[in-house]
């Protein structure tokens, strides 16, 4: 795979991992080339992302909870439920919560079944929300996707399937 002119040659963060591994001759150079460039990709994906979000006042975490909330019967769930589905800790919900009940998005409400209980539900502003955000984030993604064929989706699927299966190599001991 050649990479002559990709960005990260004007990376100082990631020339000087591509400079200390250099003293290891035992280092694949075009394996560290392409993890690093899978690496800036993936961090200018997430930024772009996250510049979209913030928009409207909201992150990742926070859309998460609220795609939750509106899934659930009658828009509904307790702190706990939604920290499960969302593989997060309770003290992560809390702090998503908190925030998206300052902005009017969500509100809390005694729990139907038992009193010592409370859940979380969506407001109308976070209906309307959904409204305004959800056709403009699924039309950027269609533009984002409309750079590669179908072809090449469903190759850069495989790929990133690959990658995620061998993704112990990273941590396991």
């Amino acid at each position: 795979m050649e990479q002559t002119e990709h960005p990260l040659r004007f990376s100082p963060r990631y020339q000087a991992f591509l400079d200390f591994a250099h003293l290891a001759p035992e280092v694949d150079a075009t394996s560290l080339k392409t993890y690093l460039f899978f690496l800036w990709v993936a961090g200018n994906f997430f930024t772009a992302q996250q510049e979209f979000y913030k928009r409207f006042d909201l992150s990742e975490g926070k859309i998460v909870v609220l795609l939750l909330l509106q899934q659930a019967p009658h828009h509904r769930l307790t702190p706990s439920e939604l920290a499960e589905a969302a593989a997060v800790t309770r003290g992560t919900i809390t702090g998503l919560l908190a925030g998206l009940e300052r902005s009017g998005l969500v509100k809390r409400s005694e729990h139907p079944e038992d009193g010592r209980m409370f859940t979380i539900e969506l407001t109308s502003q976070a209906l309307d929300l959904f409204e305004q955000i959800l056709p403009e984030r699924f039309q950027r993604i269609g533009q984002l996707m409309d750079s590669l064929t179908e072809q090449e989706q469903h190759q850069l699927v495989t790929l990133l399937e690959k990658i995620n299966r061998a993704l112990p190599a990273l941590s396991d001991p």
